[in-house]
């Protein structure tokens, strides 16, 4: 059986998970954090999560993770079969990736007490002013992210902005969702599914779990 290590606070994490119970494969939770340490650096190299156990050894980052399932559990399928738009999918989710995400990721420091410094949140808004217009100019959003049917993008998406959102809100009252045409009524399309309830759920009860330890 598939192991997955890390634990549901982390947007990446939560990124694996959701695919995992989309396309209805077995797997167990491993809770797992993030260090230096050499037994952690043995099976994720850089330390980080989430990371897959299989049967063949150990992978990590999630964008690869996704592709992997794909590929080993093709039946419920989230990519497109046609090459040029599959290749679209994975373009959309490295566009969130590094444009939205990892900058909206480097104002977190308040879910730890940190103060965020006036530098690190002018880096950030200058790389989402130019990160959210390009995702803009890559899809219309009418009913998923890249088409009428599911994909990996879309389950990318609803995780990046969850937490992307929540940082810009909090560090400077900027609702990234609401600067993406259609993606409001998309998140809210996808939260009524089954597979993603669980993994909100899962998050807000690790969330309230880790502010209450405080």
């Amino acid at each position: 059986m598939l192991k997955l290590h890390g634990f549901p606070i982390s947007n990446y994490y939560n990124v694996v998970k959701h695919a995992l119970l989309v396309k209805g494969i077995a797997f167990e939770e491993v809770f797992t954090p993030p260090s230096q340490e050499p037994a952690m650096l043995e099976q994720s190299p850089m330390g980080k999560i989430p990371f897959l156990e299989t049967q063949h050894g150990i992978l990590t980052e999630a964008s690869v993770i996704l592709e992997y399932l794909e590929e080993t559990y093709p039946e419920i399928p989230l990519y497109p079969t046609n090459a040029f738009e599959r290749a679209k999918v994975k373009q959309v989710i490295k566009t969130i990736e590094l444009y939205i995400e990892s900058p909206a990721h480097d104002l977190i420091g308040f879910l730890f007490g940190r103060e965020v410094t006036d530098h690190t949140k002018e880096c950030s808004t200058t790389m989402l002013n130019r990160g959210i217009p390009a995702l803009n100019r890559l899809v219309t959003i009418s009913t998923y992210m890249c088409g009428d049917a599911l994909t990996a993008a879309d389950i990318f998406a609803i995780h990046a902005f969850k937490l992307a959102n929540n940082a810009t809100n909090v560090t400077y009252g900027r609702d990234i969702v609401a600067e993406v045409p259609g993606l409001k009524e998309l998140i809210a399309l996808l939260e009524k599914r089954d597979d993603t309830q669980k993994v909100l759920n899962d998050n807000r009860a690790a969330l309230k779990a880790m502010q209450s330890s405080k």
